[in-house]
């Protein structure tokens, strides 16, 4: 291919043919980077030779070529006789001084003495006057020590008649040739001509040779920057582009693609550069930052030397403005020839050379992992404070392998036991499918007598939390404290398994709680987080409980340490039936291990956002999110807490009538140890309510008798856990058993805290349903209005079916119509459409219109022209509260009720309490 963007230096090459021609000799020394183009410059030479017939005698000097004394001279001999030139008065003179040569001891020695230069230079002479012709010399640099000074002498003679030399040279810091090129440049008719990259345009034209012009427009860009313009290396993209659309079918986008071409133009160049530059650019390439002075002590070489190499490897376009070899590919080729042992070897010295230099602990650990960690005692240690930053910076591969490293390099037992909660933390971020790869690693660390430290413990979490249950057992009966640290770890043990895995509470020893004091500022979230967790699991719901977990909430950044407290402190929420501040957290916890890029996280806080869902009866998002955490961890990495997506995954699919996907999650295999657990409780609830949803009663039944003998046996018997008795209730009902129904909704509500809360409207509706006359009438009221407050929508649409079968039991059918269809319209917005067609008949069916969010009713008279009192009183008269109930619920008189509903009816011509507007019953702004 033809030289691009090389005018000037085409000039050149004529002014030298021009001066040949009129018989004055003149020297042109071409220098640049490996691959600038300097042998295709002498091509160029050869051909605009060719046209006016001028002979070019060509040499190639090799490196090995400078041991050959006149071995330059001689292959200018062989090229003069392929001209046609006649050698024969000075070809023995040339095979004497070469034999002579092998016989002298010193490089210093001269092989050809003064006669024989003249006579050679002579003999150049006289054939320049019968033809002019030129010599071109490519690789100057590895030319012999004998040729160079002849080649010199023939520069050094003005006299030299019609012959002009063209030679190229690359860097070099021999000492012989630095002399040799300072005498060569003093000469007055001697140009040196400087080979830099193509520029841009340049570039671009090169580019369309191969691609046209419009692609290589938008291509040159990013092949100058990675490419410095190198014409070698910009060949070897376009041929790796080549290579990539033959193998693959399509090259696409406009970025290089880089492959076996351009790595080995790379390898090129640094061979055929100064000596040492390869050696700088394979550190260059392993430390993945430019700085001289660590080079220069890594080397043991100068720092002028290093700072050559770097502006030679800048020259040849390897380098980014900020002096690193930029591309990976071009770190990679850097180091491609080099043995593995080697490149281990770098990595390990420049772990040490760096630690000593005080660099940050995160690029130390960086090249322990490929270097191997030293016998030196920072090692370990450094490893791990790489990890933490590495977690913190959210690098879960770069934790994950600096800690498995760490693992496996470390003999030290405490050393051990400090890794493990870390790396199992690190796994579960990154891929929660290799956990239980990575708690392997510790089984040895589990035996004998063990403290109850921070470490420990965290390790015998993780063994319970994937269903290691014996294995946990095994560990908690061999603790034994011995510091009030110690103390305080097997309190907070105490709490999370009396929260999650009762059973193993056994096992623990019998020690004193630890005296009340400072709390370690590392346990604190994690203390107060559990603390409220038992007082809503053990008193239930309070005020206290949900205040310590907002403070948990807002305080806390999301991280390992922070992250059990969290997720404790959310389902505290969950459980204290404050769906609203569940909701928001759960969305914005989601939110950030989306944004970190935490798999496991992801998959726990999607977990909880579907049963935040469930809860408020949003079924499509409960079934989205649950299938979400699936897919990022399946059951098997879940142990014991599978039962918290699949149990909400079941509900929506069974609210839903999605029967068929229901008995697939059913058909999913869970750990038995899964019902050792609340999880496992709550996923034993769920699948009494699809036998119920079934038809299959009794199967039910049996589920929900044995999940509450179970939870009352925990001590964990809480209704907003799980509500097994009304559950439970729901199939007597279904029986036609009123009375046991009856028993159990109230032995629930004495449990449930007094105070408006979801679990108390839901209790309230099914105790409604099994009891008669008035006070039937006052609980349906209580559970729609609680339940309208609570957030919980299939709830209030259950309880608005209620309200209207007893309404139509009262005679009230046109109140009954306008209830039920508000509630078919409420579960049909949620996605429960086996309870809209239960309501109307043929509601349930039709599912091909988008459901809102936000459930939208007709609005019936304008009801803007309500003052906020009224508007109060209208809502919870829509809501089927009586006038002495709503009076209870504002706190004012019967007589101000009655006042204000006369002026609602005025104000929305109606009479009735019946004919108000349904949208009032949904009346979002009036709350409890």
């Amino acid at each position: 291919m033809n030289l691009v963007e090389r005018d000037g230096e085409i000039a050149h090459l004529r002014a030298v043919l021009d001066a040949s021609a009129a018989g004055d000799g003149t020297l042109l020394l071409v220098s640049g980077p490996a691959g600038s183009g300097k042998t295709e410059l002498l091509r160029s030479l050869r051909r605009l030779a060719a046209e006016r017939e001028t002979p070019v005698w060509s040499v190639r000097a090799l490196p090995g070529d400078r041991d050959v004394p006149l071995g330059v001279l001689c292959q200018l001999l062989r090229s003069a006789e392929q001209h046609g030139a006649d050698t024969s008065a000075v070809r023995d003179l040339l095979d004497a001084a070469s034999r002579r040569a092998g016989n002298l001891t010193s490089p210093a020695d001269a092989p050809l003495r003064v006669d024989e230069t003249h006579r050679l230079h002579d003999w150049l002479l006289s054939v320049s006057r019968r033809t002019p012709f030129l010599v071109a010399v490519d690789d100057l640099t590895h030319a012999d020590a004998a040729s160079l000074r002849f080649l010199l002498y023939c520069a050094a003679h003005h006299d030299q008649g019609g012959i002009g030399f063209v030679m190229t040279e690359r860097a070099s810091q021999r000492a012989g040739y630095r002399v040799f090129r300072a005498e060569l440049l003093r000469q007055p008719h001697c140009r040196n001509m400087w080979l830099s990259g193509l520029p841009p345009s340049g570039v671009r034209k090169l580019l369309a040779h191969y691609y046209g012009p419009e692609a290589a427009e938008r291509r040159a860009p990013a092949y100058r920057a990675t490419t410095g313009g190198n014409p070698l290396l910009l060949r070897a993209l376009t041929q790796d582009r080549q290579a990539s659309h033959t193998t693959l079918g399509a090259a696409g986008g406009d970025e290089p693609v880089y492959g076996d071409a351009f790595a080995q133009a790379v390898l090129d160049c640094l061979h055929r550069s100064a000596e040492g530059t390869l050696e700088t650019a394979r550190w260059l390439a392993v430390l993945e930052q430019s700085d001289p002075l660590l080079v220069e002590r890594l080397t043991g070489t100068t720092a002028a030397a290093v700072e050559r190499h770097i502006q030679e490897l800048a020259a040849i376009g390897l380098l980014d403005e900020d002096g690193t070899l930029g591309q990976p590919a071009i770190r990679e080729a850097a180091l491609q020839d080099l043995p593995a042992g080697e490149r281990t070897e770098l990595h390990r010295r420049a772990a040490e050379q760096l630690h000593r230099d005080g660099a940050d602990e995160d690029t130390v650990a960086r090249h322990l992992l490929v270097g191997g960690a030293p016998d030196a005692p920072w090692a370990l240690p450094l490893l791990e404070r790489g990890a933490q930053q590495a977690l913190f910076d959210d690098r879960l591969d770069d934790a994950f392998r600096i800690l498995e490293f760490a693992v496996r390099s470390s003999t030290d037992n405490t050393q051990l036991a400090r890794l493990a909660p870390h790396l199992v933390a690190a796994s579960w971020r990154m891929n929660p499918h290799m956990t239980t790869r990575a708690l392997a690693l510790f089984d040895p660390l589990l035996s004998g007598e063990l403290a109850p430290s921070h470490p420990v413990m965290a390790l015998i979490r993780c063994l319970v939390w994937y269903g290691r249950l014996p294995e946990a057992a095994d560990a908690l009966s061999r603790l034994r404290p011995s510091s009030d640290n110690d103390a305080l770890e097997l309190s907070l043990t105490r709490m999370w398994l009396a929260a999650l895995c009762p059973p193993l509470l056994e096992s623990l020893p019998a020690t004193p709680e630890p005296e009340r004091g400072p709390v370690p500022v590392r346990l604190a979230p994690r203390t107060t987080a559990l603390q409220a967790q038992a007082g809503v699991f053990q008193r239930g719901p309070d005020n206290a409980s949900v205040a310590q977990a907002e403070q948990i909430l807002q305080g806390c950044r999301l991280s390992e340490e922070t992250y059990e407290a969290l997720e404790t402190a959310l389902l505290v929420l969950v459980h204290a039936d404050r769906l609203d501040r569940a909701l928001f957290w759960s969305d914005a916890l989601l939110a950030e291990a989306v944004e970190r890029r935490s798999l496991g996280w992801e998959a726990v806080f999607a977990a909880t956002r579907a049963m935040i869902a469930i809860r408020c009866g949003d079924l499509p998002t409960a079934r989205e999110r649950a299938e979400l955490a699936l897919s990022h961890a399946a059951p098997e990495s879940w142990g014991l807490a599978a039962g918290m997506p699949l149990s909400a995954l079941l509900l929506a699919c069974t609210e839903a009538g999605e029967y068929e996907q229901a008995e697939r999650v059913l058909r999913q295999p869970v750990p038995d140890s899964m019902f050792d657990s609340r999880h496992g409780m709550e996923y034993m609830h769920a699948r009494g309510r699809y036998w119920l949803a079934t038809g299959r009663l009794h199967a039910a039944l049996g589920e929900f008798m044995l999940c509450g003998e179970i939870l009352g046996s925990w001590n964990l018997d809480q209704p907003s856990i799980v509500p097994w008795r009304t559950s439970a209730a729901e199939v007597y009902l279904r029986l036609g058993n009123r009375q046991k129904a009856r028993a159990l909704a109230e032995a629930q509500l004495a449990l449930v805290r007094p105070g408006r809360s979801r679990t108390r409207g839901l209790t309230l509706r099914v105790l409604a349903a099994a009891v008669d006359g008035q006070q039937a009438e006052r609980l349906h009221a209580e559970a729609v209005d609680m339940l309208h407050d609570s957030g919980d929508r299939l709830e209030h649409a259950r309880a608005l079916a209620g309200m209207s079968r007893h309404q139509q039991a009262q005679g009230d059918n046109y109140r009954a119509r306008m209830t039920a269809r508000l509630a078919g319209d409420m579960a049909w917005a949620c996605g429960a459409y086996p309870l809209a067609e239960e309501i109307v008949p043929g509601r349930g069916g039709r599912r091909a219109k988008a459901v809102s969010t936000e459930l939208e009713l007709p609005g019936g008279p304008d009801v803007g022209l309500l003052s906020e009192a009224e508007r109060r009183v209208a809502a919870l008269a829509a809501r089927g509260l009586t006038n002495r109930q709503i009076a209870r619920r504002l706190c004012v008189t019967a007589s101000t009720v009655e006042q204000h509903l006369t002026r609602v009816y005025r104000k929305l011509n109606v009479t009735r309490r019946a004919d108000l507007p349904i949208s009032l019953a949904q009346d979002k702004s009036v709350t409890a």
